[in-house]
């Protein structure tokens, strides 16, 4: 079976660059980094960045969990969060206590990790609310379902084998 290319059709354009190109990934992480350069600067005032909110959420939500519970609630994976939480420790804002067996611990937050997760809630709140301002709450709701059908298809056991045009 010989599968056809894609062919995305791009508006004309006259800027350069990867902004018109018709590559996902790279549009996808340009967005990325801009919408986290956005929270980590509402978040800064509270001493906390986006991934180190994500981690205070999720204790806040249910504690204590490990580190492989923690990581699958968050979306990443252990070795990237075990930094992240260790450098969570230092500050004071996690603590971890002995599991079920001697390689499990269990975190969770600390007194100054949950007045933290508190101050670091009303700024990712009002960036919430500056976003829908901005783009509209219909739209938002379409792009995080939009966001979540690619997750899912990115996720799927039977890759995507059409040709894709290089970036």
């Amino acid at each position: 079976m010989t599968e056809k290319p894609i062919h995305i059709a791009v508006e004309a354009s006259s800027e350069r660059g990867t902004k018109s190109l018709p590559c996902t990934c790279l549009r996808l992480r340009r967005i990325a980094r801009q919408i986290t350069t956005m929270y980590d600067g509402a978040l800064a005032e509270n001493g906390v960045s986006i991934v180190t909110y994500a981690v205070l959420s999720a204790l806040s939500r249910e504690e204590p969990l490990t580190l492989s519970a923690l990581a699958e609630r968050v979306g990443t994976d252990r070795t990237t969060l075990s930094r992240t939480v260790e450098r969570m420790r230092q500050a004071e804002l996690v603590a971890a206590s002995p599991g079920d067996d001697r390689r499990e611990r269990r975190l969770s937050l600390t007194e100054h990790g949950r007045e933290t997760a508190a101050a670091a809630r009303r700024s990712w709140r009002e960036t919430e609310e500056m976003l829908v301002a901005r783009y509209g709450a219909e739209r938002l709701a379409t792009l995080h379902q939009l966001l979540a059908d690619l997750e899912h298809a990115a996720e799927s056991d039977s890759p995507c084998r059409t040709a894709i045009p290089e970036c």
